[in-house]
């Protein structure tokens, strides 16, 4: 019903909403934010946003294996000295391989005090040569007289047999020419011609003859050493 004019209509007063204001405007600086971020990542280049992730990644990984990683340590100077070995096994190894090369340098009878000539007079000998007299004395013992220059001698030629009357030649030979007289029978007297007991007699003991070697016995101390063949020879 109108009562002449407008009518104006009452203005109701606003209710105030209380409670949760601050929170929608946080979720909605949020969203903005992540807004930008999304257009940012709008402009990267699909290169660069690889090589972030790469990078992210890499950085979370390394922080979780960093902090009381025992297997990242550093060794330490004890871990070293865990693989050498003790300083007293190593004298006792030193001192081992001392004795052996000891050991083996008296089995070999002194090799190092070997010459180079073995010519020693009153020893019987064999020529070897067979081009001397057309082989004439191939084979034939002689007697060493007189030794010349350690290298050669004077010898004289045996008779090839008890009934034969073909010895007595006077001849001078190398000791090349020439080889040792071993003994076929044990207890011949002999003459050591090489090492550290050189012009030394001794008898014959025992003969090796797969070895070429015989086990003498000295007759100035009774010591017993083991030679090669060609290291002594027949008393004449």
């Amino acid at each position: 019903m109108k009562l002449g004019g407008t009518m104006a209509t009452a203005s109701q007063p606003k209710k105030k909403r209380k409670g949760n204001t601050g929170a929608k405007l946080s979720l909605v600086e949020e969203d903005d934010d992540d807004e930008l971020e999304h257009e940012e990542s709008k402009k990267k280049t699909p290169e660069e946003s690889l090589t972030m992730h790469i990078n992210d990644r890499y950085n979370k990984q390394k922080m979780k294996a960093e902090p009381n990683n025992p297997s990242r340590a550093t060794p330490s100077s004890n871990s070293k000295r865990q693989h050498e070995p003790p300083t007293n096994a190593r004298a006792e190894n030193t001192e081992k391989k001392k004795h052996k090369s000891d050991k083996k340098y008296k089995n070999d009878d002194d090799k190092d005090q070997k010459k180079d000539y073995w010519l020693y007079r009153d020893i019987i000998v064999r020529i070897i040569n067979k081009k001397l007299s057309n082989g004439q004395y191939y084979k034939r013992k002689a007697i060493v007289d007189t030794v010349i220059d350690k290298y050669e001698a004077r010898v004289e030629v045996l008779e090839s047999s008890r009934k034969a009357k073909d010895g007595g030649d006077i001849l001078r030979l190398d000791q090349d020419d020439l080889e040792t007289v071993i003994p076929k029978e044990v207890g011949e007297k002999v003459r050591i011609l090489a090492g550290k007991h050189r012009g030394k007699k001794a008898k014959v003991l025992r003969l090796t003859k797969e070895d070429y070697q015989a086990e003498l016995r000295l007759t100035d101390d009774d010591r017993v050493v083991t030679l090669d063949y060609e290291d002594f020879s027949m008393l004449a």
